[in-house]
């Protein structure tokens, strides 16, 4: 009876011991057999109005970015005044670029799904923040600064779109451009004999010589800049100088300003950091002299 029972006992455990291997052989993948992961590139997102982003302003579309960081994802480039969106991506940008008159660059941007944000513009080392339209359509006219030119537009959600166009006259002007943000205000100042330029010329005038403003201050984190053009090599014997109005966000701070000097078709940009005295002086103006092609400061006035 005794040896029945161990012949149960040792049966019943083997068929345990049984139906516990068949099932982890049944859990158990086969070696050959690989998990199924699903990737953001096996996606198709169906195309949906933008959103802000976290950060509202791309850390590529600041100039306190340093130059090693990333710019964003590359849209696309535009070798001439045309561009075709891909089929079936309704919210990719288009840029179309023209050679216009007086050495300038028409450029129109169309983002269908970046409506009413702000964009930064570079070219040659020039940069300012502009802004669509409710319709997401941008349209403005860029001094060309180089006879080869590129533009780059970077949109609120750190995307990149790019374009190429070459504008043969612009060998034939020289340009000076001074860029900053804020809380810095400057204004440029160009005095050539009994002429004194500020920054009031409309983009699209041609007169020769003119100071070009370009930027719009109502944007979040406005960049702006001014640009003096004048036909013909070299600056001539214009002085040209920066005023920095001096306030209670600037003082006692150290502000960053870029600046572009263009003559032939070729543009050098440059960085300077400019010391703003300490409050106290607030309301009163510091003249940057000599910005070409060292920055000089002179006491405020």
């Amino acid at each position: 009876m005794l040896w029945r029972q161990k012949i149960l006992r040792v049966t019943a455990a083997f068929g345990v011991a049984a139906a516990a291997a068949h099932t982890a052989e049944r859990l158990k993948a086969p070696a050959d057999e690989q998990p199924f992961l699903i990737t953001a590139a096996q996606i198709t997102p169906e195309p949906k109005p933008a959103t802000a982003p976290e950060s509202p302003v791309p850390q590529s579309a600041s100039l306190s970015t340093p130059t090693k960081a990333g710019i964003g994802e590359l849209i696309g480039i535009t070798p001439v005044a045309a561009a075709t969106p891909a089929g079936g991506d309704t919210c990719k940008p288009t840029l179309q670029l023209t050679a216009m008159p007086g050495a300038m660059i028409h450029l129109a941007l169309d983002a269908p799904c970046n409506r009413g944000e702000r964009i930064v513009v570079r070219h040659a080392g020039l940069s300012f923040a502009a802004k669509t339209q409710a319709d997401g359509v941008a349209v403005l006219n860029v001094p060309a600064l180089k006879s080869d030119a590129m533009v780059a537009i970077y949109l609120q959600d750190a995307r990149l779109v790019l374009g190429k166009i070459k504008v043969p006259d612009a060998s034939a002007y020289s340009r000076f451009a001074v860029v900053w943000e804020l809380p810095a205000e400057l204004e440029l100042r160009v005095t050539d004999g009994d002429k004194v330029l500020v920054g009031s010329a409309a983009p699209g005038q041609d007169d020769g010589q003119k100071v070009i403003a370009l930027g719009s201050p109502s944007v979040q984190a406005p960049v702006l800049a001014r640009v003096y053009s004048v036909a013909g090599p070299g600056l001539g014997r214009a002085d040209i100088t920066a005023e920095l109005r001096i306030t209670p966000a600037s003082c006692g701070r150290t502000l960053r300003v870029e600046t572009v000097y263009s003559a032939g078709g070729i543009a050098t940009a440059a960085e300077r950091d400019v010391s703003v005295p300490l409050c106290g002086t607030s309301g009163d103006i510091l003249v940057l002299k000599n910005l070409a092609p060292a920055l000089k400061l002179a006491a405020p006035k």
